[in-house]
């Protein structure tokens, strides 16, 4: 099933190195993808969240360009599953599709998420990169051409906040709010306009090959 979908990547690849504008290119970028496990893998078993650190996180994480991985299943959802990547450069996630660690990859996604179901998008976070605290509160929605700012009172430690730079998806936003404990995330309530996910996670975190400053 895994090389079935290889071609599919490649064309993919195509269309996006002939229409992704040139300021979108060359430039660090964080990937968020939101998934939804299969009714057959709830409530997540100890084998199943293995499987999405080994064969997925473990796996990109080795990938050429990948500086840091994060992954984690929601609080507030436990059939949601969020990871993240931060990459040197968007091409570089294009080229780890036609890498051999990528059919692990995909064939974890065909085997525990629901089809159709990921939310990906990568954003600017003008070269941060990810939060560094396990307990976080994610959200990723539509926002339109507005800014967004952080907000400006509240529990949080740290914040990320940038539009997606996907075709078609500029107007998507992700920010990240970063707490010092579980019962600080979870007692903290942030208005941020949005209609699209919102999770409070528990991330773990493994570095990547690519070891830029």
């Amino acid at each position: 099933m895994a090389t079935a979908e290889l071609p599919d990547m490649a064309a993919v690849t195509q269309m996006l190195r002939q229409h992704t504008p040139a300021s979108s290119l060359d430039n660090p970028l964080t990937e968020i993808v939101v998934f939804k496990l299969l009714p057959a893998q709830m409530p997540p078993s100890a084998a199943t969240l293995g499987r999405i650190e080994k064969d997925f996180a473990v796996n990109s994480a080795g990938g050429v360009g990948v500086r840091r991985v994060a992954w984690g299943t929601s609080l507030t959802d436990p059939a949601t599953v969020v990871l993240m990547f931060d990459w040197r450069r968007i091409q570089d996630h294009w080229d780890f599709w036609a890498a051999e660690a990528f059919v692990p990859v995909i064939t974890a996604i065909q085997e525990l998420f629901e089809p159709g179901r990921p939310l990906v998008r990568h954003f600017d976070f003008k070269g941060q990169g990810m939060l560094v605290e396990r307990w976080q509160r994610l959200d990723v929605w539509e926002a339109g051409e507005s800014n967004v700012e952080a907000p400006k009172n509240g529990k949080w430690k740290t914040w990320r906040g940038g539009f997606a730079v996907d075709i078609g998806e500029t107007d998507w936003y992700g920010a990240c709010l970063g707490y010092e404990s579980e019962n600080e995330l979870r007692e903290e309530d942030v208005q941020l306009p949005k209609n699209g996910e919102k999770h409070l996670m528990d991330f773990r975190f493994m570095d990547g090959t690519d070891k830029a400053s």
